[in-house]
């Protein structure tokens, strides 16, 4: 992955570390947990046609 420090220790590191503060960080959340909610309606929605199609 490579990094960007010369040395193997955190010894000398001054600044910000964490690139992803401030790059959309939420935008990516959200379009994780919208997906998460489509897979589980999708889920659910064909689990019940199952169920109703088989007699339940």
């Amino acid at each position: 992955m490579g990094s960007p420090f010369d040395t193997g220790t955190w010894d000398g590191v001054t600044g910000a570390y964490y690139t992803g503060y401030g790059s959309g960080e939420m935008m990516w959340l959200l379009v994780a947990i919208a997906l998460c909610v489509v897979a589980c309606w999708v889920g659910h929605r064909h689990e019940s046609e199952s169920f109703d199609k088989n007699g339940g």
